[in-house]
């Protein structure tokens, strides 16, 4: 997931330099991916354990929550290289993303193996610690470790790739031109949208699961990331041309609701909605440099955006813990209100976790270093 909020120094062609530029459309936006995620996944683990007709709607309305990681991915791009320090240092900023994910992970994977030792369940330390080191995505067939103890940190496997790799991408894909920024945007989306369909000889030949190439495998996503910093550099640039916020939210919203449901199972997690994603990420970025109006702008938009991460992170061992208390104690409440639980214990946690985890971690790990290193760039 995308962590931090965008600045960076506009200099418009002819006026003097503004100030930095913060881009609160898009930390708005995040929130409303991570609830699209949470809520497929509530709908999911409903739908698996019962049959309401209600549970199975609301699956089909969020049926392409996985799609919302490829924003994710592509958001994290585009901050990092629109907030990229040129000056900075790699090791410097390793320190700092680590500082920003590392230990909200440590913290719910704690909550995570405390959850599944009062629910009874086995504890492998082998997934374990695949899922410290944040390896765990790269383990090919392999569902339980993939998604073993806080399920959904599989991403930040991916996240942990895009992270060592900035430093070095960041310094090639400056040096293209704008016409080489708009290709890798076009070549990256085709290879995203069309994935599904060249990789099925590989997924044959190495006997490899489709979800474990198209979805969770790191490198794959890397692809994703890439797009993220191209658009990053156009906007930066002024060299964007794409629709604005309200057509491409539009369009975002209209591939999401529909033709995620009718195309093949595999193209939901990212081929269809990487081009729209992608659309919406840029113009939402553009909306805040030039003071359009945006909906996501306001204080708690962006508050909640600035605790999408924590939001993520804690929601998927609250649907279990929820789900065990209710089994445990053999009580049965209507939909709407399961659902409203589990969304006010997720954002409760979520506040926590930022509050009292994410924003002191990244004060205690960011602390200056008086040693001086090579530049990043």
């Amino acid at each position: 997931m995308s962590l931090i909020t965008a600045t960076s120094t506009i200099k418009p062609s002819g006026k003097p330099p503004t100030s930095r530029v913060r881009l609160d459309s898009l930390t708005g936006l995040r929130w409303y991916a991570a609830l699209l995620v949470a809520c497929f996944h509530f709908a999911y683990e409903e739908a698996s354990t019962g049959t309401s007709l209600h549970v199975f709607r609301l699956k089909e309305i969020v049926y392409a929550g996985p799609s919302a990681v490829s924003f994710f991915f592509i958001l994290s791009g585009f901050v990092l290289a629109w907030s990229a320090r040129p000056r900075d240092t790699v090791t410097g900023f390793w320190r700092r993303r680590f500082a920003r994910i590392y230990p909200s992970h440590l913290v719910t994977f704690c909550v995570a193996v405390l959850t599944m030792v009062w629910m009874g369940k086995e504890l492998d330390p082998r997934i374990a610690l695949a899922n410290l080191g944040l390896l765990q995505s790269w383990v090919p067939n392999r569902k339980d470790w993939w998604f073993g103890y806080n399920g959904v940190s599989w991403s930040l496997s991916c996240e942990f790739l895009f992270y060592l790799s900035f430093p070095f991408v960041i310094k090639l894909v400056r040096r293209f031109s704008n016409r080489g920024l708009w290709a890798t945007v076009v070549v990256g989306n085709l290879g995203v949208a069309l994935a599904p369909l060249y990789m099925k000889s590989i997924e044959r030949a190495a006997d490899l699961d489709p979800k474990f190439l198209l979805y969770v495998f790191p490198p794959t996503r890397l692809m994703e990331f890439v797009i993220g910093i191209a658009v990053a550099l156009l906007v930066k640039n002024g060299a964007w041309r794409g629709p604005g916020l309200t057509a491409s939210l539009a369009l975002a919203v209209l591939v999401v609701l529909g033709p995620t449901h009718v195309m093949p199972f595999d193209f939901h997690w990212a081929a269809d909605t990487v081009i729209p994603f992608t659309l919406t990420i840029a113009a939402a970025a553009r909306a805040d440099v030039r003071g359009e109006p945006s909906p996501f702008r306001d204080r708690i938009n962006v508050y909640l955006g600035e605790v999408s991460f924590a939001f993520y992170l804690v929601h998927e061992i609250v649907i279990f813990s929820v789900d065990h208390f209710l089994k445990t104690h053999h009580l049965k409440i209507p939909l709407t209100l399961h659902l409203g639980l589990f969304l006010a214990v997720s954002l409760v946690g979520a506040v926590l976790v930022h509050e009292y985890v994410e924003k002191p971690g990244v004060k205690l790990l960011t602390r200056s270093r008086k040693k001086s290193q090579p530049a990043m760039t």
